[in-house]
Parts: C-alpha cells; structure tokens; sequence
C-alpha cells in the first residue's frame, strides 16, 4: 500500500512573494535589484500616490517617479554602507566567529541595529 502524500497547504502567489521578500530582506547577503525593479516600485509607488486622495502630485509624474527611484537607490547603498560596517567590525574583532554560523548572525543583526542607530535610523 502506497503512503498518502501529505498535501501542504497552498499560499497565493502574493502571500508566497512577501514570505520570499522578508526572506531576502532578513539575509545579510541581499541581492541588489536591478535598476528596471527599481524603476518598477517607483512607478507602483506613484501610481498608488496618485490613485490616493491624500495626495496632490505637484510635479509631473514621471519627475516624481524618477525622485522615487533615486531616493529608493539610495537608500539601498546606504544599507549596503550599513552591512559593510557591521562585515568590517565582525572581522576586526578578536576571536570573531565564522560566517553563516548562529553567533555570527546574531552578531551582524547587532551591530546592525548599532549602524542603523548611528545613521539615525530606527531597526
């Protein structure tokens, strides 16, 4: 007699996206997105803005969307900064433990909230 397999329950496609999103976000060797993703959120940010009644857009679309993506990219390379610091200060440490180990993890998630704190940024 064959074993019955275990079904697993789905997740729709958006609910599986945000799981793999916090997945990347939390993993101190993120993945860069390329300038057309960047481009892309930019755009669903504007759209959204503009969708809402909240918000007047007072310059042109494109102007703004092009302000989003900038301020997106930047903010990426400064938490890119953020993590070359913590990686620095781990590897100067006397005794410091070997990456992709539950210390190191620990460790880099402290310090990283230590940069976040110095750049004046909540964690």
């Amino acid at each position: 007699m064959k074993a019955a397999a275990k079904k697993e329950p789905t997740k729709s496609r958006s609910t599986k996206a945000t799981a793999d999103a916090l997945v990347a976000v939390e993993s101190p060797a993120m993945v860069r997105p390329s300038r057309e993703r960047l481009s892309h959120l930019a755009r669903e940010l504007v759209d959204a803005l503009a969708r809402s009644r909240a918000v007047i857009l007072l310059k042109d679309r494109e102007v703004v969307r092009q302000a989003v993506a900038q301020a997106l990219a930047e903010e990426l390379r400064r938490e890119e900064d953020c993590q070359e610091n913590a990686r620095r200060r781990i590897t100067t440490m006397r005794g410091a433990p070997k990456p992709k180990t539950r210390e190191y993890e620990e460790l880099f998630r402290q310090l990283m909230e230590e940069e976040y704190l110095r750049e004046g940024l909540d964690s």
